[in-house]
């Protein structure tokens, strides 16, 4: 491909306002000056401004070759370039390659009210991706009938996925990746010790287009999000050839406070306004937020359940034999949190945290917010907006002091020891490595997202899980059966019956639930366990 970026544009429009006269810069003070060159960019005077703005989104795809690679994200409907999904669809483009943190189909809905990336698999020879599909659905068990037909599908997390586009969009020749070391996203890479600690190398991805879903432009392609989707969009538009942006509203030129841009406009080639009765839009969204609300298994993934802090069973002393609830493990993970911590609350258990983290605690989301209000209810769903959801898709509320910013700048939060990180498992060795994405061995019955991440550059990474598999077998276990998330990053395990630290010298039993004696809990650990001298029943 050139290093030129072409915008596919036969010839630009005429434009029907009057060029400015001439004027005589010794009788312009500065004001006039700025009025003057904003008119002349309006107008298309002087050295006369592209027109990045198409009609259609056909229009804007129709150049787009067979065996093109396109970035896009889908972080949930609204940071999804639904329409142009739709055009590439329309057109038939086949070979492509999909570049994307989530490739998920929408479990309700035709194609006419939602349009996601899945809808383009009979298209596709390649897929680079972090999540594929629900792990509450059966993960990635919808692609496989293409793989079986020669899709190929490559798995990263969400961080590194992100930093390779950087490394793409910045020129460089790849990076040394310390996530995935000892895990299936080893297999086939060079791997090399720096200052003792071993890395991944990366190659850099760029993408040939990248689809983008802004909330606004200006005619220069100046983009302004909205909410948590601007996720990994800024990037992905720096790695491409040609960005295509769609866009809620287009404005004209200085309407934009420069303060606001986050991608300017010079890494923007293509915008196209979404019609009313485009995918996307605000009634649309609004519509889909009211139907996820009336699905029971949706409204528990995605809402707060109405239910107290005052629900968790308290902890009982003298004796009396019984295993802690979510909600209780929960209770007693948060109290590792302080005032002043900046903590990442993974799906399940961890999520149930907040629920009784103690004030000044603040929340890190890794799609790109931090500081952000507790979820929304239930049975306040008015009150969700899908630009104000999490990496789950959960959607809470806006509060002040919070961040809003990008996947690049929200994964160096999380790979830099400053986030206190809790999330659930599958097993965990005696080592401390943990094994959470994937009960299996098959590569597409799991989700990576952004665990790998979490895990290995945490400040303190807490595991909340049940002590035991349902038949009863140990989770806590001598080496991890299920596939690795991360080698010995594991600090703390609350578990239904225990609190365990890992140690270098092995796992030390701090706490025990009422009623239960260390050698039971020992009979369902497989690694011998460690007594600790002050050895005490869990308190709250």
């Amino acid at each position: 491909m050139s290093k030129e970026k072409s915008t596919g544009r036969a010839a630009e429009p005429s434009s029907t306002e009057p060029e400015p006269e001439p004027a005589s810069s010794s009788r312009i003070d500065n004001d006039l000056e700025r009025s003057l060159a904003v008119q002349q960019l309006k107008a298309g005077g002087g050295s006369r401004m592209l027109n990045k703005v198409f009609s259609t989104f056909d229009e804007a795809v129709a150049d787009i070759p067979h065996g093109a690679s396109i970035a896009l994200e889908c972080w949930g409907v609204a940071a999804t370039a639904q329409n142009l999904v739709a055009a590439v669809k329309r057109k038939g483009i086949k070979n492509l390659t999909v570049i994307t943190h989530n490739f998920v189909p929408l479990p309700l809905g035709s194609e006419e009210e939602v349009t996601m990336p899945p809808v383009l698999l009979p298209q596709m020879k390649r897929l680079i991706a972090s999540v594929v599909g629900f792990q509450q659905l059966g993960a990635g068990a919808f692609v496989k009938e293409y793989v079986e037909k020669g899709l190929e599908v490559e798995l990263s997390t969400h961080g590194t996925l992100a930093s390779r586009l950087y490394a793409g969009a910045a020129g460089l020749g790849g990076i040394y990746n310390p996530v995935g070391v000892g895990t299936i996203l080893e297999e086939g890479k060079e791997k090399r010790v720096i200052d003792g600690r071993p890395y991944l190398f990366e190659k850099p991805i760029r993408a040939d287009y990248a689809f983008i879903r802004a909330h606004k432009a200006d005619r220069l392609g100046n983009l302004v999000y909205q909410g948590t989707y601007r996720t990994d969009q800024p990037v992905m538009a720096m790695a491409a050839g040609v960005t295509i942006a769609e866009v809620d509203e287009i404005v004209e030129v200085g309407e934009i406070d420069p303060e606001h841009v986050v991608t300017p406009g010079i890494f923007v080639d293509r915008i196209v306004r979404i019609p009313e009765g485009g995918l996307g839009t605000e009634r649309r969204k609004r519509e889909l937020i009211c139907r996820l609300g009336e699905i029971e298994l949706s409204r528990k993934m995605l809402f707060r359940q109405a239910c107290p802090a005052e629900s968790a069973a308290p902890v009982k002393s003298g004796g009396t034999r019984q295993r802690l609830d979510r909600d209780t493990i929960a209770m007693r993970a948060a109290k590792e949190l302080k005032d002043g911590d900046y903590a990442n609350l993974g799906l399940g258990i961890p999520s149930l945290c907040a629920l009784y983290i103690p004030e000044g605690v603040l929340f890190q989301s890794e799609n790109g917010v931090l500081g952000y209000g507790p979820l929304v209810m239930e049975d306040e769903i008015e009150k969700a907006a899908f630009h104000y959801a999490d990496a789950g898709g959960r959607f809470w509320t806006p509060v002040p002091g919070m961040a809003l910013f990008d996947l690049v700048t929200s994964f160096a939060m999380i790979r830099s020891g400053r986030l206190m990180t809790i999330l659930g498992a599958l097993q965990v060795s005696e080592r401390g490595d943990l094994a959470n994405w994937n009960a299996g061995n098959d590569a597409l019955g799991g989700t990576i997202g952004g665990g790998m991440d979490l895990a290995v550059g945490g400040k303190r990474v807490i595991v909340t899980m049940e002590h035991t598999t349902r038949d009863g077998k140990p989770k806590i276990v001598r080496e991890c059966s299920c596939p690795l998330t991360a080698r010995a990053c594991v600090d703390l395990i609350v578990t239904d019956l225990a609190v365990i630290e890992a140690t270098p010298e092995g796992l030390l039993l701090r706490e025990i639930a009422p009623g239960w004696k260390a050698e039971e809990v020992q009979a369902l650990t497989e690694p011998r366990l460690m007594i600790a001298p002050d050895l005490k029943e869990i308190e709250l």
